[in-house]
């Protein structure tokens, strides 16, 4: 009896020696902020890492290392050859994909080994990249504090840039293993600079196919129910414009349930404060009946632009909507992404949008 608790004894010491060897202490790990990915051919990638360093005794604020793999694990092994430190991802706030990465899919199978890797957090934001990802590590912006605080800020939603899908790598496999409904990705282009989201990828399946403005971005936002949007800007005809702001909206979308000959009705409420108006006719509202026209006139022109919008979607047969999610639901048996695209590649909506305008000013 004695010589089987020596045994376990000596067990659990060696156990706990083990452990403890593994720990590392902090000063001498990496904590990967920034990952991007680059195309080079269907079996290797470019990996490029950005680490920002917070010793006073650092000469740069980021240290940045580049290799050339095949699988992310083993480029994280490279990576830490080059550096002479352990390498972590607890950190991890931001993946930057080229576009031709993204076009010829395989982004899927690099968010998803990410994503079953438990030092990750969920909330791990993605962004496609116009021309080559690792350009915007290497960039140089002297008015920004590090290019890990700059991505990572850029890419959270703020008042002006709501429409941004600010899509996470638990939002992206969410969606790419979703029937009825492809994955969006903000894109981000180097301009004089500086870096800007200048659209939003669109994904079917596994690839990147478009891209579209910020201002379309909004109407998928509204149709999905997101109660607060980003200032709204509307071209009305004869070159009347309009800019809505603090806009709170609710849609409520109704199908006819059949997938055979299916048919959306879409109805839009908007609250919202006339920010600027301008027009050859007047660059003021001054009464409420010239508000009530002008609610009108936008109702017309937002029903306009969104169904054109739906229709344009669905000639490519895409979905970021969630529209055939209202055939699914009534659907019975297993429904697959065949049936999405036949759904969508003949679904007719009608859209109905109701604009009430809070606040115009001091009228006169």
């Amino acid at each position: 009896m004695k010589r089987t608790f020596f045994i376990i004894f000596l067990l659990l010491l060696i156990a706990g020696c083990a452990e403890q060897e593994q720990k590392v202490p902090i000063e001498y790990t990496d904590m990967i902020g920034i990952m991007a990915f680059d195309y080079i051919d269907e079996e290797k990638k470019k990996m490029t890492v950005a680490i920002p360093q917070y010793s006073q005794e650092a000469e740069e604020s980021t240290k940045i290392f580049s290799v050339e793999t095949d699988l992310v694990s083993q480029g994280i092994v490279k990576i830490e050859r080059l550096s002479d430190r352990k390498i972590v991802l607890n950190q991890l706030r931001v993946i930057l994909v080229s576009e031709e990465f993204a076009r010829e899919g395989q982004l899927r199978n690099v968010i998803e080994h990410i994503y079953r890797n438990a030092e990750v957090g969920n909330k791990a934001l993605i962004a496609i990249v116009k021309g080559r990802a690792d350009d915007l590590i290497y960039g140089k912006y002297p008015d920004k504090p590090g290019i890990n605080f700059y991505l990572n800020d850029l890419l959270l939603p703020t008042v002006n840039t709501a429409f941004n899908p600010n899509t996470n790598i638990h939002d992206f496999i969410y969606s790419v293993t979703n029937p009825v409904l492809d994955p969006i990705i903000p894109y981000l282009e180097k301009k004089d600079g500086k870096i800007e989201i200048t659209g939003i990828a669109l994904f079917k399946g596994d690839s990147m196919v478009q891209t579209i403005p910020p201002e379309d971005a909004i109407y998928i936002q509204a149709m999905q129910n997101e109660q607060d949007l980003s200032p709204l800007y509307i071209e009305l005809p004869e070159d009347a414009k309009v800019l809505i702001n603090l806009v709170k909206s609710k849609c409520i979308i109704k199908g006819n349930k059949d997938k055979e000959q299916p048919k959306l009705s879409i109805h839009l409420n908007i609250r919202g404060t006339l920010s600027e108006y301008k027009s050859t006719k007047a660059d003021k509202i001054n009464t409420w009946k010239e508000i009530s026209e002008l609610e009108k006139a936008i109702n017309k022109q937002l029903e306009k632009d969104i169904k054109s919008f739906i229709e344009k979607l669905n000639e490519q047969e895409l979905d970021p909507i969630g529209l055939s999610e209202n055939f699914r639901k009534h659907t019975k048996g297993k429904w697959t992404r065949e049936m999405t695209d036949e759904v969508i590649s003949k679904l007719e909506v009608e859209v109905e949008v109701k604009t009430i305008i809070v606040s115009a000013g001091t009228l006169k």
